[in-house]
């Protein structure tokens, strides 16, 4: 039988090694950023906060996938989810898949476990420039379930909506997608009184060092630089999302 080559063997050990080192970061992460000290459940810190308004408390481990209403909706808009649901897979560890699939579960009603429906419609609140997010949950543990996420058609259709720079316009757009997955995963706007006036106000968020706001900060968290578009703020959505993660099992005990 032949035997492999040192060179084979040292590419193997150092795949492997590669390999624990990255799991090893991703639960260093996720223990510091989701309150390792706790043996309770929390649904709030810094530049995040959990739907619990929305019946949603937690996050699974187990696989969402982002399908689509119809094929204009995956033409225009699966290209937007790709990296925030890399990110999320890889930063949280909770797999999120998009895929051609066309989902034809009617906004008004759940669709299959752990399923996101993508829509792209004109106005889905009635109102000039806002999507929606029709967010479902485990009546059971009080997970995520997946849903249905209303893009406002406005944000393509009319000409510099967001900015007339198109590549800040263009992040924007990837800002309100990832924005509107966060809430589908079980994220609220986390804004709250900063200037200490008694009002919560639209944009009232924290900010990190680089001045960016958690990308779930209502109604938006303004012009992210071209290179954090669509991207969830490692300061503060991610450990949200990782803290939803460890919720999941918090609330099994």
């Amino acid at each position: 039988m032949p035997q492999p080559k040192p060179a084979r063997i040292r590419r193997a050990l150092t795949a492997v090694i590669a390999a624990l080192l990255t799991v090893a970061a991703l639960l260093l992460a996720s223990a510091t950023d989701a309150h390792s000290a706790s043996t309770t459940p929390v649904y709030k810190g810094t530049g995040w906060k959990a739907a619990t308004a929305n019946g949603i408390y937690s996050v699974s481990l187990d696989p969402y996938t982002i399908t689509f209403a119809d094929s204009t909706a995956r033409t225009k808009l699966a290209k937007y989810f790709t990296a925030p649901a890399a990110q999320v897979t890889a930063a949280v560890g909770v797999p999120i898949t998009v895929t051609t699939t066309l989902d034809t579960t009617p906004a008004g009603s759940c669709p299959a476990r752990h399923r996101i429906v993508v829509h792209y419609t004109y106005r889905p609140m009635t109102s000039k420039g806002m999507s929606q997010t029709l967010a479902c949950h485990n009546t059971l543990d009080g997970s995520a379930w997946g849903g249905h996420i209303l893009m406002d058609t406005e944000y393509w259709t009319t000409a510099a909506w967001f900015s007339t720079n198109t590549t800040t316009n263009d992040a924007r757009r990837k800002d309100a997608v990832t924005h509107e997955l966060g809430h589908a995963l079980g994220l609220d706007h986390p804004n709250t009184d900063l200037d200490k006036d008694g009002v919560v106000e639209n944009g009232e968020c924290v900010r990190n060092s680089a001045g960016l706001r958690p990308v779930v900060c209502g109604p938006n968290r303004g012009n992210p630089p071209a290179t954090a578009g669509g991207k969830f703020t490692a300061e503060f959505d991610l450990p949200g999302l990782r803290q939803l993660l460890a919720d999941y099992y918090l609330r099994q005990t």
